[in-house]
């Protein structure tokens, strides 16, 4: 039994080197210049075990963002784990939204995985996931189609509010944050005292979520 376990430790101390060093090169190259061979130099691991583990480069990316996601909400309950579940399912999509104005290059990354369709399907059922912990026993559970449903549509507009980044023309991208958090919210069936008073808290820890951002990008999986 205690081999069984110690080789499970190996395969996944295999699996999070692998993610780092995914991690590492999508954050300097994207996701387009990143390869498997790239992957295989960086981090040492041979072909045939990254393969064993991932099925493609999608997949890889594909757990990256899970990773990305869980660690995200391990660091809003624990800077903010007092604060309701409604405010930190916020705060989750908040703390994307700014890394993706603050990193160009995590930026044109997210894009390319948007434009995934087993990318994107991941980001909705991490999403589906958040949204259940969080929401369970309370009175913003709902059932698994609705999570889905509303899930889609919250990361459809994140996705619009990426794409906006792009345009020519000048956009308040804080605007589009707020109208993007209040629509997450309603879904979830927050009040409109409840959205209000969750925006303006969400606002007021503005270096709060930047500082987590950055931890997210620098700091490696462990």
């Amino acid at each position: 039994m205690g081999t069984v376990k110690s080789e499970g430790n190996h395969i996944q101390e295999i699996r999070i080197k692998i993610l780092n060093s995914a991690k590492e090169l999508l954050a300097e190259e994207g996701y387009r210049k990143t390869t498997i061979r790239k992957i295989v130099e960086r981090s040492g691991v041979l072909t045939g075990s990254i393969y064993y583990l991932f099925k493609n480069k999608e997949e890889i990316f594909k757990s990256m963002l899970l990773e990305l996601t869980k660690d995200c909400q391990r660091a809003i309950k624990s800077r903010c784990g007092s604060e309701s579940p409604l405010f930190q399912y916020a705060a989750v999509c908040e703390v994307e939204l700014r890394v993706l104005a603050e990193y160009p290059i995590i930026r044109d990354t997210y894009r390319d995985g948007y434009c995934s369709g087993l990318i994107f399907e991941g980001m909705v059922e991490q999403f589906v996931n958040l949204a259940r912990d969080l929401f369970q026993g309370t009175v913003h559970e709902c059932s698994d189609e609705d999570y889905y449903a509303n899930t889609l549509l919250i990361k459809g507009g994140m996705y619009a509010c990426l794409t906006e980044l792009y345009f020519k023309q000048k956009i308040r991208f804080a605007n589009s944050r707020k109208h993007l958090q209040q629509m997450a919210l309603i879904l979830f069936g927050a009040s409109e005292a409840e959205t209000a008073d969750i925006l303006q808290h969400i606002d007021e820890k503005e270096s709060l979520w930047l500082d987590i951002g950055n931890d997210l990008v620098k700091q490696p999986f462990r």
